[in-house]
Order: structure tokens, then sequence, then C-alpha cells
């Protein structure tokens, strides 16, 4: 640590990387003297900068000095997000030093993941960090400002917090806080526990309350929790009616659109009706597994009419757009199917083309954001996600690695002006440990019972691990290439079996004794395997 006067009796710290946590200080000086510690996630002119963004800011911690010895303080009754300290009211002569304690949930780590590109890897750790700063009695959206369990992330970005720690026991507790937070109408407001009443759209959105139905999917989908379903499958319902309401010819236009995007042309109505077709989606699925075939169908039916009526309101036949073309809109319209059949290839082009004439830069907000990766990597453009990625110029992810950050930011630039804790724009991680690193489950899976192991292995990538501590215990994937040369080594825990894609350019591919061959086509050979250590290698 160092210290750097800011000005007569102040001093300023920097730990290094922002956290969330108490600021603990040691300090020696004259009896009585009070020391005002105070947080910040920035500096402006080598002082504290709290900005606007700080609800309720300036704030402090203050400490007075009970006699001459040196003493060690920390606040215990609340907590900060920061990287910075800056201390006031220290005279000539004190001597002090400070600490930063972390703090969070204690849920233990589930993953990890590396990879060839150095930028890559500080993007994950930019992710984890936020998870981290963020992962408290609830899912906080950021330690610096008000602290609410905002639910839209825990919803959206889930792969991201449940790949790198175990958030079966806490976010099964956030849906039985969605549940006591539940109105008499059905309601689920977007901030829970609903501490504070939020006005309009700020406390009713179908992307935040629709957590409420998506936490409980992913739980089941991920940990094979099918008792959160059995649970709250009425209440999920008493939502559902509830946003029935607010429906009109299959399309929801209210709420707070495509949150934080630069696109200034992005439709309302179509993150409104997004947010209900996912909550209908899921309960059609959701039906399905408990046996309410009669729901289901009904469910089935709205998500199919919300759809339709987007792809009637929004699509342009002339132009192959959908909503004038915005990329948050596009990316909605092709992960919900709102667009008239046959019509699918020539939106995805157009996605495609606004999204490299960007220069590979998402101009869009957290609603569409994990939309748009997952129609690229299912549309084989994974070398799409692999520029995005890479981009060092704002807004992007890496912009702020080159900047110095250390955790995700809460706006694309990741700046000063807002918080830069938020894990909302963390969906990339996602990416990083199901596509490049390659640890995912097929479609038809439940708790990870059949993995799927397919590696995208994208521009300069040369190699790239991860792990997963799946419900039946740790999957690995360690994969390299040399030249023309790949090499793939996969552990499948015992219990579970693994699809496994082998990326060839020639077609050969040496497989171990017991991998038994499935299809092959010109870019890839795909294996069925048990349980166990298994390398593969071949010519790219």
């Amino acid at each position: 640590m160092s210290s750097r006067p800011a000005r007569a009796a102040d001093r300023v710290f920097d730990l290094g990387r922002n956290i969330a946590g108490w600021p603990e200080i040691t300090v020696s000086a004259p009896a009585g003297t009070e020391v005002r510690v105070y947080p910040a996630e920035s500096l402006k002119d080598g002082h504290a900068f709290q900005s606007i963004s700080n609800v309720g800011g300036p704030l402090w911690d203050s400490y007075t000095t009970r006699d001459t010895r040196s003493a060690t303080w920390h606040p215990t009754f609340s907590y900060h997000g920061f990287r910075y300290l800056e201390l006031r009211g220290l005279p000539d002569g004190a001597k002090v030093t400070v600490r930063g304690k972390v703090l969070r949930t204690d849920n233990a780590s589930a993953g990890t993941f590396t990879s060839s590109d150095p930028l890559i890897n500080g993007i994950h750790g930019l992710i984890r960090g936020a998870v981290e700063g963020n992962m408290m009695s609830v899912l906080t959206d950021c330690p610096s400002r008000e602290k609410l369990g905002w639910l839209e992330q825990d919803q959206l970005v889930f792969p991201a917090p449940a790949a790198n720690y175990d958030m079966q026991a806490q976010l099964r507790k956030i849906v039985r806080d969605m549940a006591d937070a539940q109105t008499a109408e059905g309601l689920i407001p977007s901030t829970v526990p609903e501490y504070t009443s939020l006005p309009g759209a700020y406390r009713n959105d179908s992307n935040w309350g629709g957590a409420f139905v998506l936490v409980p999917w992913q739980l089941y989908t991920t940990y094979g929790d099918a008792d959160t379903l059995r649970t709250y499958y009425p209440r999920m319902r008493r939502y559902a009616a509830f946003l029935q309401t607010q429906v009109t010819g299959g399309i929801l236009d209210y709420g707070l659109g495509d949150w934080f995007t630069p696109d200034r042309t992005f439709p309302r109505a179509v993150a409104g009706t997004y947010g209900y077709w996912r909550v209908v989606d899921a309960l059609a699925r959701i039906s399905t597994v408990l046996d309410d075939d009669a729901a289901a169908a009904d469910y089935r039916r709205k998500a199919d009419t919300a759809a339709r009526a987007l792809a009637a309101k929004y699509y342009d036949a002339a132009t192959g757009t959908f909503a004038a073309g915005g990329q948050g809109a596009e990316a909605l319209a092709l992960d919900m199917g709102a667009y008239p059949e046959g019509e699918k290839d020539r939106l995805l082009a157009h996605f495609l083309g606004a999204v490299e004439t960007a220069g590979h830069h998402l101009l869009l907000g957290e609603i569409s954001l994990p939309a748009a990766f997952r129609v690229l990597s299912e549309a084989g453009r994974d070398d799409v996600v692999q520029r995005i990625a890479t981009r060092t110029t704002s807004p992007s992810y890496g912009y702020q690695v080159a900047a110095g950050n250390t955790t995700l930011g809460e706006s694309w630039d990741g700046g000063p002006g807002q918080s830069q804790n938020h894990f909302m724009l963390g969906a990339i991680d996602s990416w990083f440990t199901s596509r490049v690193a390659g640890i995912a489950q097929t479609p038809r899976s439940v708790g990870y019972a059949e993995l799927l192991i397919d590696p995208a292995v994208e521009g300069d990538l040369t190699s790239a691990s991860g792990s997963y501590r799946t419900p039946y215990g740790p999957a690995r994937t360690d994969w390299a290439r040399a030249g023309d040369r790949f090499r793939l080594t996969v552990e499948v825990p015992a219990g579970s079996t693994a699809e496994i894609h082998v990326p060839t350019g020639d077609g050969h591919v040496t497989a171990p004794k017991g991998a038994r061959p499935v299809r092959s086509t010109t870019t890839e050979a795909v294996y069925a395997v048990g349980s166990g250590h298994w390398t593969f290698g071949s010519t790219l």
C-alpha cells in the first residue's frame, strides 16, 4: 500500500483493486483525534470521488482515538464498495496504515477458467470480481450505492455466477424472498426484499419480476432442483396471470426497455414482450416437467402468440430488419423467434452486419446482451463473439481492462460516473466457460447428467482450460493448438456422460479407446463417452 498526500492532513490510499467490504485503519494519533474515512471507487483531482451515483453521498466512517496508543478499527454495521480510501483529520506526525477487508457470502468456488489471451482472462477477472462484490445476503446491483436486490441480473446473467460459485442455496433463498414479496395482485417487485417501494416501471418490469419463474427453471436445469419448481409453481402461475392483465394482442408495452442501451430507437414494447415471452415459455417447460399438460399447452400458445405479434408489428419484410434494425431489438427477435417463417437468415444477416459495421462493438443494453451471445453461438458465429471480446476501444469489455478496472462497471466504458462494481453486463463470462473452455450440457440434459464439450477455437487463441463442479463432481477441459495440431483433454465425472466435439480440418481424429463415434462433418467429429479421462487429437 502507498499513501499520497492530497492536501494538508488528508491522505489517499490505493488498495490496488475494487472490493466490497470494510475499510480498516490502524492509527496512532493524539487522544481525541477524529479520523474520517471516505471510501471511493475512483479519484478526481487526487481526492476520493463518490460522484452523484453514490446515493446519499458524501458518505464516510468516523473513528475517534482514545489515546496515543496505536489502535485498529473498522465499521461493523455497514460496508462499502471501494478501491481508494481518503483519510481526513490526521494531524502532522500521525501514523496510519489501511487495509481493505473483503466481505461476501461464503459460497464455495465452483469453477475455473483461463486462456492464452491475457485480455480475455482480464475480462473474466472483472466479472468474477463483480460477482464477488455483489454476493451478499442478496445479489446486489452494486456495493457503493443502494445495495438492493435487483432481480433481472439473477436470471439474465445466471450462468456467470453459477459457473464461478455454488449458487444453489443462495438462489433458493432469493426465490423464497420473491415469494414473500409477491403482492395480492401477483406482482413481483423489481427489488427483493422490497426495502423501498419504487415508482411505476421501476417496480414492475417483466424482465425483473420474471426472475421468479426463470431462476427456479435455471435451478432445475443446472442443479436438478425440482423441489423449488413444485413449491412455487402456483405462485409463478399467479405472476404470469398478473402479467397477462398488461398484455394486449400478445404485446406487453410496459417496462424499462433494454436497460441502459445507447440505442434511443429501441421500442419499449420489444423488451416488455420479450420478458413476458420468457416467463410463459419457461412456464410451458415447467408445466411439462410437473405433468400439467393442459397448462403447458396454454403457456405455449401464449408464447407463440407473443412472438407472432412482435413479428407482425416490427418486422420489415422489405429490408429484412426488425424494429428499425437496432442490435438489441434484433437480438431479442432472433432469440425468441419473432420473425416470419423463412426470414431468420435475412434477419440474422442484418444483425451480423450491424455488429460488424459498429466495429464489433455492442450497442445494446443488459436485457438483449445475453440473447446476442446466444444468437451468435447458435448460428455458429463464435468468431464474431471472439472479436467482440477482444475490442479495447469503448464501448467494450476490453476497454475496462485496458483502463485498469478490476471489477466490471455499470456502464460499457466502466467510468467513474456510474458504479464500477456491477455484474449486470457480465453475460460474456458464460461464453468463456461454455464455449471457449467448452463445458456445457446438452439441451436434453438436467443437472449436467450429459455434458456437452464443444470448445470454440477462434481467433488467435492457442489454449484454454476450465473446470466446473457439477452435481456429479468436477468436469474439466484443457485444449491447446500448435500450428495445425490440436489436442483436447476432458475429465467426465462418475455417473455422467459426455458428448464431445473435436474440431478437425481433414476429418482425421485420434480418439481414445472407448470413445464411440456419433457423427462427423468437414469441420468436427463428435464422440460419446462415459466417465473418465479422455484425450483427443486432430489436425486443424
